[in-house]
């Protein structure tokens, strides 16, 4: 299985869970779930956004200079 896959497994049983926790009366612990949830999601997020973010640059620079090459 991939990182991806596991990690989107995560977060639904995250989810899941802070929201049967609140539902059941457990607002404590649902609540530091959701805490968690939200951490993990937000971070998550961040960290494939900015490794696309990289991956998209090296394309263009790369298409760039080849085009530059051509030009010559």
């Amino acid at each position: 299985m991939k990182s991806k896959n596991i990690l989107f497994y995560i977060l639904l049983a995250l989810l899941i869970t802070s929201v049967v926790g609140i539902v059941m009366g457990y607002h404590n612990f649902g609540f530091g779930i959701g805490f968690v949830f939200a951490f993990l999601s937000l971070s998550t997020g961040l960290f494939y956004s900015m490794k696309n973010r990289e991956y998209m640059h090296k394309n263009y620079h790369a298409d760039y200079v080849d085009r530059l090459k051509k030009d010559k």
